[in-house]
């Protein structure tokens, strides 16, 4: 079967999670020639394994590359889960280097050097701000030299490891209020305060990606600054950035309405690099192949594109796990744990919660609560009639949910029992509950911080 040079553009997503391994991964194989995927769920020990034969099957080096914002645990059963972005950004610098580090060192022991993270996009609330309901959690902050120092030391961490950062999502998806995996995501702001990030640590990114993401006061076509020329002229020409460039995925409604295969070839003009996650990457790899030969698709920014991807194969080639170092949140990690408006419930009274109200939850979150023995319950689910003593709410950014409210049914149980409530998740999730409940707030979902609910010494 004859290769093009095209099939570099396309990275097919592996979705363990759902079932699909290795039949999807062999058809893009035996279909066109791609040399990165990105891994969805599974076991680090299988995920290893996948990599390895892929590469065998191939004949070429292979490049995995994961969302790994909350470790290396986030995906991968059996590796560390570790807390998310707004909860480093609180405990400071030195947990962010050592929460990168980890990340780098267990991603690599499953065959994953390239990594999806951190999230650069700023998170404002209270006054006018305008925040995204998508990021929330995932950001370090809302204060721009918070964002970029902390998700600094995390990315000293991450290559001191020995993997490789994808900073995300250019140039800024926190000043919007709408979510890019659902709907058009569209950011009225000049985009300069979000690009500062970008600015600041822009020799230090060994790769960006892409946010579907509209700034209509730069490029009033309403282009999504994955397929936006004004936008991403900022980052290649404005800043001089020269290493790869990948778009987010092409799945989300945020990167258009239009036929994907003619905005794909749109992202690549405008200078993205690498096409992440089409709905069928094989569909999308043959149209990027005839585009190119009828003169749609430029033959040299195919091999502008090529040559930067060849670089980051090289990279991935390179990256060696350094020793595996302990994860040192100390004593700080307790003042995580923050009293609802109606105050804490005492100092020596934390009661374990025995069930949880899943408004935006994630699966590692969702399977770390049974392990415990909590009933993790969906968001449509009616109140039980005896309220136990003490239960959690998850509310954190997750695809499609939003910041939910809390459900009428809910509430009226909570006001009526008083349990104590711990809510775990967005910044603003804090406000959920009625002002006179007690309990906690924890900022983020991931089972690092659920963990303290459950760990006597932690608190």
């Amino acid at each position: 079967m004859s290769f093009s040079l095209t099939d570099w553009l396309v990275a097919p997503a592996i979705r363990l999670d759902k079932g699909e391994g290795l039949a999807e991964s062999l058809r893009c194989l035996r279909e066109f020639n791609p040399r990165f995927f990105i891994v969805f769920g599974g076991d680090a020990e299988d995920v290893l394994w996948l990599h390895e034969t892929l590469e065998t099957e191939a004949g070429h080096p292979i490049v995995f590359a994961a969302d790994l914002e909350r470790g290396a645990g986030q995906q991968f059963a059996g590796l560390t889960p570790l807390p998310d972005a707004w909860a480093l950004g609180m405990l400071g610098k030195e947990a962010c280097y050592d929460a990168g580090h980890r990340t780098a060192t267990e991603a690599l022991s499953a065959g994953v050097p390239w990594v999806f993270g951190p999230v650069l996009d700023l998170h404002r609330i209270g006054g006018d701000s305008v925040s995204s309901p998508i990021i929330a959690n995932r950001s370090f902050g809302g204060e721009t030299q918070r964002v970029i120092e902390c998700a600094s030391a995390w990315m000293h961490g991450l290559a001191d490891g020995g993997a490789i950062a994808c900073a995300k999502h250019f140039p800024g998806h926190g000043g919007c209020s709408q979510d890019s995996h659902i709907e058009t995501a569209v950011c009225f702001e000049d985009p300069e305060e979000h690009l500062k990030p970008y600015r600041a640590l822009l020799d230090q990114i060994p790769t960006i990606m892409a946010g579907h993401i509209e700034f209509p006061l730069i490029d009033d076509e309403m282009r999504p600054a994955s397929r936006s020329p004004i936008l991403m002229d900022i980052l290649r020409k404005d800043m001089g950035y020269d290493g790869v460039v990948v778009t987010d995925s092409l799945r989300m409604t945020g990167f258009g309405d239009g036929p994907h295969e003619e905005l794909a070839v749109e992202a690549i003009h405008a200078g993205c690099d690498l096409l992440l996650d089409p709905e069928d990457p094989v569909v999308l790899a043959m149209s990027l192949r005839h585009a190119m030969d009828r003169g749609d698709l430029a033959k040299e920014r195919v091999e502008e594109a090529v040559a930067r991807l060849e670089k980051l194969t090289l990279m991935a080639l390179e990256s060696k796990a350094d020793a595996q170092r302990p994860i040192v949140m100390g004593a700080g990690a307790k003042r995580l744990l923050k009293p609802l408006h109606g105050g804490a419930p005492g100092r020596s009274r934390f009661p374990r919660p025995e069930i949880a109200l899943a408004l935006a939850s994630t699966p590692d979150a969702n399977s770390f609560l049974e392990d415990w023995g909590v009933a993790v319950l969906p968001a449509d689910t009616a109140p039980p009639d005896d309220i136990p003593e003490a239960m959690i709410i998850l509310c954190g950014a997750r695809e499609g949910h939003g910041l939910p409210q809390l459900p009428g049914a809910w509430l009226d149980a909570i006001s009526h029992n008083h349990p104590v409530v711990y809510t775990a998740g967005a910044p603003e999730a804090e406000d959920l509950t009625p002002a006179n409940i007690k309990g906690f707030f924890l900022p983020g979902i991931s089972p690092a911080l659920l963990a303290l609910l459950f760990t006597s010494d932690e608190k």
